[in-house]
């Protein structure tokens, strides 16, 4: 989560003046525009995952009245050769907040181009309807499209030229010696370091050799709002919870089938005879059983490492487990503005349920949506929350509508985050 001073936070939820996007324009550390940028319109994305290069973008449409901004050499101020966006969300009625710094990467002027006659003594268009003493002035202006990126880019960019042995430094010290040269490195708490093996070789591919480092560890990372880049871990406490009437403007769900699997095949060769080797694990259990009403979905991974049958065995135990733990609900949540927050943010989401009650389900936000014009408008969240959360929370409903019979003697304003959390005299109601 973005640094957000206490009074722009308390004004995010509330009534408050509009909010204002302030984009300076900087190269090589000197400003090269005097004013910031005339914003009309703009969007963010930002999105977390292991195989997101570039987890943050920004698009702007930037007034241009006198047609200078739009770019035709290297050297102009919004060329792509190197110029950097400096982005400041400004809270209405409170402070303001760093967004972040981005690369930019497209300038597409749309240009609008006038003409008028100007009195200039002496001066005579030969063959010209013009009339002596004036001539013809072009004005040229309109808007420009910027597209920019965070500053992981840069180390996309940024190869191997030849391939290079680790440095002998832990995990979250080979991170920050191979992006060195793009960004300082912050270590947010709760993050695990390990050692990195001996003989571990980069080659070509800078920033996936930085994703395969983090993987080690659990953990992701994600641009600051300062230029900085933190390493955060994988699993957090929520920083926030949205609840309707305070904050949420809608939450959707939705189900999809592509994907789910109910038995996996591993499959092998013995290192002595080369007879094949084979094991299979499956769902035995639930809706998504094999064999059951979801029908017959296998998964087959077959290897050279697998060279018995208990390996084979298992390995497809690990798989099924770890498609089981790895199961989730996806949530489409309307909200407030809320600038502060950052893909990989666990928040939790109040959902009303038909049972009456408001559930709250953990997730992590994948993804963020944010845009407008001069006046920013919502945020759009994409939350993942784990299918085992989800189904304990709806279960503390189902328990509570039991115990009530339909129509609760105590009114829950909010489900308790765990059963220690119930009264005594609910506990005796309980069924065996």
């Amino acid at each position: 989560m973005r640094p957000i001073q206490a009074d722009s936070l308390q004004s995010l939820d509330g009534s408050r003046p509009a909010d204002i996007l302030v984009v300076w324009a900087w190269r090589d550390g000197v400003l090269v525009l005097p004013e910031p940028l005339q914003v009309i319109s703009w969007s963010a994305d930002d999105n977390a995952g292991d195989s997101v290069k570039v987890s943050q973008t920004l698009s702007l449409t930037i007034a241009d009245p006198d047609g200078t901004l739009g770019a035709w050499k290297y050297e102009d101020p919004l060329s792509v050769a190197g110029t950097r966006l400096q982005v400041i969300y400004r809270v209405g009625g409170a402070s303001a907040l760093n967004f972040g710094w981005f690369k930019l990467t497209g300038n597409d002027p749309d240009e609008v181009i006038q003409s008028r006659q100007v009195a200039e003594y002496g001066y005579a268009e030969p063959d010209s309807p013009v009339e002596p003493h004036k001539r013809t002035k072009y004005v040229v202006g309109g808007t420009v499209q910027l597209s920019a990126v965070d500053l992981t880019a840069g180390v996309d960019l940024d190869k191997f030229e030849a391939p290079e042995s680790a440095s002998g430094l832990t995990v979250l010290g080979e991170f920050a010696r191979l992006t060195a040269n793009h960004f300082p490195t912050v270590v947010d708490a709760g993050v695990p370091d390990a050692d990195v093996g001996p003989f571990t070789v980069w080659d070509r591919e800078r920033l996936e050799a930085c994703q395969d480092l983090l993987a080690r560890v659990d953990a992701g990372y994600r641009m600051g709002s300062d230029g900085e880049c933190h390493v955060y871990p994988r699993k957090s406490a929520p920083v926030w919870r949205v609840e309707p009437g305070q904050g949420l403007v809608s939450v959707k769900r939705k189900q999809e089938s592509d994907g789910l699997h109910n038995k996996w095949v591993v499959e092998g060769k013995d290192s002595g005879d080369g007879r094949p080797v084979r094991a299979t694990a499956a769902i035995d259990t639930g809706p998504l059983r094999y064999g059951g009403a979801f029908g017959r979905a296998p998964l087959f991974y077959s290897s050279e490492m697998i060279t018995t049958d208990g390996q084979a065995l298992a390995y497809a135990i690990q798989l099924r487990e770890e498609f089981l733990s790895s199961l989730a609900i996806e949530l489409a949540v309307e909200t407030v503005p809320r600038p502060e927050l950052q893909a990989g943010d666990w928040i939790e989401v109040g959902c009303p349920v038909v049972a009456g009650h408001v559930v709250y389900l953990p997730g992590q936000i994948t993804g963020i949506r944010r845009g407008g014009t001069t006046v920013p408008s919502g945020t759009s969240l994409t939350v993942a929350c784990s299918y085992n959360d989800v189904v304990t929370a709806l279960g503390r409903t189902e328990w509570a509508q039991h115990i009530t019979g339909g129509t609760p003697a105590l009114t829950w304003d909010r489900m308790p985050g765990n059963w220690g959390d119930l009264p005594a005299v609910v506990w005796n109601d309980l069924p065996n």
